[in-house]
């Protein structure tokens, strides 16, 4: 063969090759498509509000849009006026963690987005981590493989890695046989593109969770965490009170196979497994409990189902909850209020918690409980007085003009952060003059509870009366660390003279084990405890009146 015609080859080879990648770049944004046309399978969509493999998928999209828009932006390419996707103002949640019960596409999903961004964002470096060699090479690399092949799709597949170059491939790891080492193997990549996987995530020790945590800024990053999930004491369970974390649950019961009660998905979880489940793992109860996780099913003719920890975790995709672990505020509780309507009642009243950070890690919130509903209405990332002041006032404008005319706003009175700005807003003519009730409170967390007989502090009854406050109310859109604040704060018992008090931990000790101070817990719980429990601030007029929860929504409907 002479050298022009090897020449020739070489050049019709690169040109094929640029074809190809040209090609897959129509995909980049639609994986959805890529997958179908590429891989041969369809995700699947959720149903009745529940995600599917679809929404995931979106999840994912878009964080990928934001990092390359916060790319543009950052780099002058674009402007502020130009962003479509990225707020600056907002974390992109770069994290995906999935909680599913068994056989409804968790592991499908991983290798479709695994092969996606392989191909389509060149070059990569990709990262599976999961708990064993059998868990790394039968379960997520056997499915990348079989999707792969011949397909012709870029790069050579060899047992648990995909490479195309030194600089562009994807590789399994079985944590088990790392001894703790490997670390610094997976934190020293600076690729263009990095994407960290940990399959049966909660079976992975914290090297790999640091790995991906230490991964370099600069880059477009996607790191995904999937399990069955079983405690809630876990490092992935942890990911999910991350403000960079988009967290879903794919229950069995909620699977197109399941509610069709038919093959929609091929391969996937049936109906028949999950009434065999119910079963052995689940009670027929009268009522529903919250806190139980009581449910019914949609061809269940309103039959109530208790579940057990094994039904909670295989079936619907729960964490049972820590039965050794005491805390106020139940997940079952969390998840009611979560996923609950709302129910329009005292429009004219809205309570504000404000949670003051200026130094730190920590993060200030503010909360706002209005018309049966609770959200965060803002952080406060080491801001100074006025702009608490500001946003405070602006969100109390907001509630005017809907016809607000009660408004307390209650600060966390630790550290002193907030003085000044009470100060501010006791002093605001303006605001007095929109409100015939607004009121400021300052309240320290350590500070005389209303109920004496049952609570050793204030900031313990916040939390209790939270918990009834959350049998009522909608949960608006609440970021991912409220539910490890609310649900992860324990209590204990103290004595007093001879009474036995609950008493919640102190904030350093909850820090001390999730790395972080539960500022939007504290914001919550100000803004969701009724009025009596700050009788101590109340003008002596209406603490006289007030008695219970129900004199005090009568006083000012």
């Amino acid at each position: 063969m002479n050298l022009a015609k090897l020449a020739a080859q070489g050049i019709e080879k690169r040109l094929n090759k640029k074809k190809e990648a040209e090609e897959l770049l129509k995909y980049r944004w639609d994986p959805e498509k890529y997958i179908v046309e590429k891989l041969g399978w369809s995700p699947w969509n959720g149903e009745g509000g529940y995600p599917g493999q679809a929404e995931i998928l979106g999840a994912y999209v878009l964080a990928l849009r934001q990092q390359h828009e916060r790319f543009d932006f950052e780099n002058g390419l674009i402007t502020q006026e130009d962003l479509k996707y990225y707020n600056p103002a907002e974390p992109i949640k770069w994290r995906i963690l999935v909680e599913a019960g068994h056989t409804v596409g968790k592991t499908k999903i991983e290798s479709g987005i695994v092969n996606h961004f392989f191909d389509c964002f060149a070059p990569s470096i990709i990262y599976t981590f999961a708990p064993s060699w059998p868990q790394v090479h039968d379960l997520l690399w056997k499915e990348i493989k079989t999707d792969r092949r011949g397909k012709g799709l870029p790069g050579r597949i060899l047992d648990i890695r995909l490479e195309v170059s030194d600089d562009h491939f994807a590789t399994g790891k079985a944590t088990n046989d790392n001894k703790g080492t490997g670390t610094e193997r997976a934190q020293g990549q600076h690729g263009k593109y990095l994407m960290f996987v940990l399959d049966e995530g909660e079976g992975i020790p914290g090297f790999a969770f640091d790995a991906v945590d230490s991964m370099s800024s600069g880059g477009i990053r996607i790191a995904l965490y999937m399990a069955n999930p079983r405690t809630r004491t876990s490092r992935f369970h942890q990911v999910k009170a991350l403000p960079t974390t988009e967290a879903f649950r794919l229950s069995c019961v909620n699977h197109p196979n399941v509610i069709h009660n038919r093959e929609v998905v091929p391969n996937a979880v049936r109906r028949q497994y999950v009434e065999e489940m119910l079963e052995e793992h689940c009670e027929i109860v009268d009522a529903h409990s919250e806190d139980d996780h009581t449910f019914e099913l949609p061809w269940g003719k309103g039959v109530i189902y208790k579940p057990d920890t094994e039904y909670l975790f295989r079936v619907l995709g729960i964490a049972p909850r820590n039965m050794s672990s005491n805390t106020i505020i139940t997940p079952g509780r969390y998840e009611a209020a979560k996923n609950r309507e709302r129910v329009d009642q005292y429009p004219h009243i809205a309570r504000m918690g404000v949670d003051c950070a200026r130094f730190g890690d920590d993060v200030g919130t503010l909360y706002i409980q209005h018309n049966r509903e609770i959200w965060r209405a803002a952080k406060f990332p080491q801001e100074d007085t006025y702009v608490y002041y500001g946003r405070i006032k602006e969100e109390i404008e907001k509630l005017v003009d809907k016809g607000v005319i009660s408004i307390h706003v209650r600060f966390d009175g630790g550290g002193g952060f907030g003085a000044g700005l009470i100060d501010m807003l006791r002093r605001d003519i303006e605001i007095q003059e929109w409100l015939p009730d607004f009121q400021v409170f300052e309240v320290h967390f350590n500070g005389k509870p209303y109920n004496k007989k049952k609570y050793a502090d204030i900031v313990t009854e916040m939390y209790a009366e939270t918990a009834e406050t959350l049998k009522g109310v909608r949960l608006k859109n609440p970021p991912n660390e409220l539910e490890q604040d609310l649900t992860d704060r324990k209590y204990d018992y103290v004595n007093d003279k001879g009474k036995a008090l609950k008493k919640l931990e102190p904030k350093a000790k909850f820090k001390d084990r999730n790395k972080r101070s539960p500022d939007d817990g504290d914001g919550c719980v100000l803004a969701a405890a009724p009025d009596f429990v700050f009788r101590a601030e109340m003008p002596a007029t209406v603490e006289a009146e007030v008695t219970d929860r129900s004199d005090l929504e009568e006083l000012f409907l």
